[in-house]
């Protein structure tokens, strides 16, 4: 029987196979104690042993907007962010409003797709 040390209450941010990141923190999965993972975006209670491992995950709230073309949405203006930074950083005639700019429109362009 696992013994619980305590609770962690979040919204995962992150999944991969060793464990979740929930706010902001790395907690992974107990070698010992099998847990099925929770989904992106899940509001999760999870339960850690002494060590600080995942033995329990309770779904609080699953993800009801996560989809593949809001996944696709996310990663596209991800990307874009991404983009406009590295701009805005290496050339100087590039003001804010330039950056506001082509954002409004790259936003504009996700939300049709």
């Amino acid at each position: 029987m696992s013994q619980h040390v305590g609770f962690v209450e979040g919204t995962v941010e992150s999944v991969n196979d060793r464990g979740i990141r929930i706010n902001g923190e790395w907690l992974n999965f107990s070698k010992f104690k099998a847990v099925a993972a929770p989904k992106l975006g899940e509001r999760v209670q999870v339960g850690v042993d002494p060590k600080g491992f995942i033995v329990d995950v309770t779904i609080l709230d699953a993800n009801t907007n996560s989809s593949p073309d809001r996944d696709r949405r996310l990663a596209v203006l991800a990307v874009a962010a991404g983009f406009l930074g590295r701009l805005a950083a290496s050339r100087e005639d590039v003001r804010s409003d330039h950056v506001l700019l082509l954002a409004d429109k790259w936003l504009a362009w996700i939300e049709e797709s």
